[in-house]
């Protein structure tokens, strides 16, 4: 598979608002890709978020080697080689029509190389509530490859974290085949996608990039890194984990902010996260999709509970 090409899907309900059927059209759709006629996806990522189009398919219009949102399309142009067979589906899982073109481009291979990786992508949205002790996973991967890159959605309510303040600090950790000393260790979020002092505007650039943010309540951020000259390569496994416990020293006042806003249940962070990879075989238990109602939510786990009229 050389590309892959799809339209931006239209929800067609006119009483539904734009916003709402933006949200459904990024991901009510689950975009699922299977290998060698393999019983379970090597892809299984909503459509808009396969495409780093974050935060409910907010992302302006950007382009990079692998993926890209071009005006109202998506096209991927990550190699995706296979041995025998190769299906692609799109799954409309709300209970609205929508409409839709895609195609796909391929070429045979005059030989399988067992050296070549099949390609696979992961997508998982969660919350947790986050303070000076958090030390938080992110990924496990079985088996031998490399990482070619990832693309995050995160969102908060929580006025202690405007700004993503807090949420951009914590230890990025790359463990590689089981080690207990992470292999890279990015002291920061912002810093592990190429940036520095925080999310201030968009920037598109070929391999990392700032597609959307709002840095007001609620807080959102649209993120993209791929990797070219510079894979993760892992023989056994590689695990990503966060780690918060480090931050903020010499900030008391800070902390103290951080455990009377976790006595009233605040403080909680939302992350939907997609990572892609190469691996020698076929197979990735992916986590459990949220149902479509928790897709498509604006912030899945909110802080400030707004009194109903």
């Amino acid at each position: 598979i050389t590309s892959i090409h799809s339209t931006m899907h239209h929800v067609q309900d006119g009483s539904l608002a734009a916003v709402q059927r933006e949200a459904l059209a990024a991901r009510g759709i689950i975009l699922r890709i299977y290998f060698d006629d393999g019983p379970s996806p090597a892809v299984q990522v909503p459509l808009a978020d396969f495409f780093a189009d974050g935060c409910g398919g907010r992302a302006k219009f950007f382009s990079t080697p692998y993926v890209e949102k071009s005006p109202y399309a998506y096209n991927c142009f990550i190699p995706m080689p296979f041995a025998r067979a190769a299906r692609i589906t799109l799954t409309n899982e709300t209970i609205y029509n929508v409409a839709n073109y895609s195609f796909v481009e391929y070429e045979s291979l005059p030989d399988w190389d067992p050296s070549l990786g099949y390609f696979h992508a992961t997508w998982k949205r969660f919350a947790f509530q986050l303070g000076n002790k958090t030390d938080q996973h992110f990924l496990h991967i079985d088996g031998c490859g490399h990482l070619l890159g990832r693309a995050w959605s995160v969102c908060t309510d929580e006025p202690l974290f405007e700004a993503f303040a807090f949420i951009m600090e914590g230890n990025n950790e790359v463990r590689i085949n089981g080690e207990e000393t992470p292999r890279a260790d990015y002291l920061g979020t912002e810093d592990s996608f190429g940036f520095s002092w925080g999310f201030p505007d968009c920037y598109c650039g070929p391999y990392n990039g700032i597609n959307f943010v709002q840095n007001k309540p609620p807080s959102m951020l649209s993120i993209y890194r791929f990797r070219h000259a510079n894979l993760l390569r892992f023989a056994k496994s590689l695990d990503w984990r966060i780690d918060w416990t480090h931050e903020f020293p010499d900030h008391p006042w800070f902390h103290n902010e951080l455990e009377r806003h976790h006595a009233l249940d605040r403080c909680h962070v939302d992350y939907a996260t997609t990572y892609y990879w190469y691996q020698d075989a076929v197979g990735y238990e992916h986590a459990p999709l949220l149902p479509v109602e928790d897709r498509v939510k604006e912030t899945l786990r909110p802080n400030i509970v707004t009194p109903r009229l």
